[in-house]
Parts: C-alpha cells; structure tokens; sequence
C-alpha cells in the first residue's frame, strides 16, 4: 500500500499539472481560441523543412479585425545542420480571406460551403461563366475547344464538374486526346461533328484489332467519352460548328496524343491553338489521324474548296 508521503507527492505534482500556462503547447499541436483570439495553422515539419505560423483575430467591442503573423523558422538540411531563413507575408481581409492565395485556394481552405460563398464568392457574377468572353479566336483556323474548370471558374470548385464548349470551322478536326480525371458527354448544339472513340486495350471489333467507336453526331444528339479513353471529333461541313460537353470533374485534364507525339518544330503545328487544328494542315498530322477522319477531312476540303497547305 502506499504510504502517505507517496499520496501526498503524487497529489502536489497534479496540482503543479493543473497550473501550467493553459496556452503552453508544442510545435506540432493545433490550437484554437474561441471568443477573444484563435491561433491556427499548426506547425509543420519534414525531413528537410520546419515553419510555423499564426493567425490571430483580435476583437473589439465593435468590429473584429483580424491580422497575421508569418514566422519562417530556419530550413535544416536532412543532416540537421541549419540553413537559410525564409519570411513568409500573408494577409486577412475583413471578410476573413487570405489575400494572395487564388480563390480555389480560399475555398478549400473554407470550413464549410457556407464560408465560401459567404467569404470567397461575394459576387453573384462569381456564378456566371461567359464561354463567349473566354474565347480566343485565334491563333489556329480550325476552331478552339473552351474550358471552364476550377481554375477559369472557381466557383466550380468542390463541385465535382466542369464544362468544355467546342468551336470547329469548316472541316475543322479536334485532335484525339483523352481526359486524365472525367468522363465527358459531348452535346451538339449547332451543325455536326463525326465522332471517334477508342475505350481500351481488349475492345476489338469481329477482326480482333481495337474497336472505333465511330458516329456522325447529329444537332441535339450527344455521345459518351469514357474517363481515359481516346477519342476524336471533326466537323465534316462547310459551316461552323458548336458543341458543348460536361466533364465529371471540376479539374478534368487534357493530354493531346498529337502535340504528345509529334515533332513541334513545324511553324504550323505550333501556331495551332489547341487541339482544333484546320483542316487545311491534314497531311500534318495523316499519320495521327484514323483513316476514316482523314479520308473524311479530304472529301471536305474539296466540297467546301479550301486548298491544303503544304
């Protein structure tokens, strides 16, 4: 049993707990005010880096106004030994945003939903995307494909979609590429576009060599791109033609097999905007193309008479 001298040094030092500074903690431990101050961000550490910073409100009977403080403690190497210091600056608005961090930024660092809106998206036309405005026109001549993912619209953020609406000029042809993150379905709104599609190793047509998807996709008709597929599209008409097509991710990627593969020292491929090269430039790019795409760029440039460019 224990004696009492034993209870009562056990009994001083949890007094002497007790009474420790309520704010004291170590570097890696997150604390948070919750009237007058808070204190964020927690400390960080990795083989190679250590930083640390705090974020402080400081309110008043009125209005709170909060201020930040940035402290760069020095980098040490893996070995330990120190290095340089670096300072790092950040600002909070009123509204509680971080200025100098992009509005993607800001928002997922929001708490909630409603702290983004409310703080980050303060503007009804934060809602609004113009594919119109957003346009380039130029410098390619087959068309432009425009792109509303979360960095162009970062209201699009933690939403899970985005947007791409296609333009193609006469016998325009949309390299094939395929989407890193998103599953795409491709609307005709004006005119139409063939459409070629390439899913996976192991789907083969009745010769056992890889299946082509291929449909002529009439106005107000629409077609599948699965996530990581290859596929292609061409406008096999004299007018311009207009699609839009929803992507199943917020930042949905694009890798252009053509650009990927083939050499850009040629003047013409590289002043191509895009992937929507005009058809005028086909025998660029014959050996990337099917041979339908290409017999079927061909047949336009004589029906509409544009003369290739050598």
């Amino acid at each position: 049993m224990l004696n009492t001298s034993t209870i009562v040094a056990i009994l001083a030092f949890c007094s002497a707990s007790l009474a420790a500074p309520a704010n004291k903690r170590s570097e890696n431990t997150y604390s948070a005010g919750v009237d007058a101050t808070g204190t964020g961000w927690p400390s960080q550490e990795t083989a190679s880096t250590t930083w640390h910073g705090s974020l402080s409100y400081t309110q008043s009977a009125t209005t709170t106004q909060p201020t930040v403080t940035e402290t760069a403690l020095p980098y040490t190497t893996a070995g330990g030994s120190p290095a340089a210091t670096t300072a790092v600056t950040t600002t909070v608005g009123t509204g509680g945003a971080l200025s100098g961090l992009s509005k993607v930024q800001q928002i997922l660092l929001s708490d909630t939903r409603a702290d983004a809106v409310n703080n980050v998206l303060k503007d009804d036309k934060d809602f609004v995307f113009d594919f119109n405005k957003a346009r380039k026109f130029g410098p390619g001549k087959g068309g432009e494909i425009v792109q509303a993912n979360r960095k162009a619209f970062p209201a699009l953020t933690g939403t899970g979609i985005g947007m791409a609406v296609g333009f193609l000029g006469p016998c325009g042809f949309n390299t094939p590429h395929v989407h890193n993150r998103a599953t795409e379905l491709l609307i005709v709104t004006k005119g139409k576009v063939v459409s070629e599609m390439v899913i996976e190793n192991g789907v083969e047509n009745a010769n056992k060599k890889p299946r082509d998807v291929m449909n002529t996709i009439e106005e107000l008709q629409a077609t599948p791109y699965f996530q990581g597929a290859l596929h292609t599209q061409f406008n096999p008409t004299c007018e311009d033609v207009t699609f839009v097509a929803p992507l199943s991710a917020e930042d949905f990627g694009a890798n252009t097999m053509a650009q990927a593969y083939f050499s850009l020292s040629d003047d013409t491929i590289r002043a191509a905007a895009g992937n929507a090269i005009d058809g005028a430039d086909v025998d660029k790019f014959r050996g990337l193309l099917s041979t339908n795409v290409a017999l079927g760029v061909e047949q336009c440039l004589k029906t509409c008479k544009i003369s290739k460019r050598s």
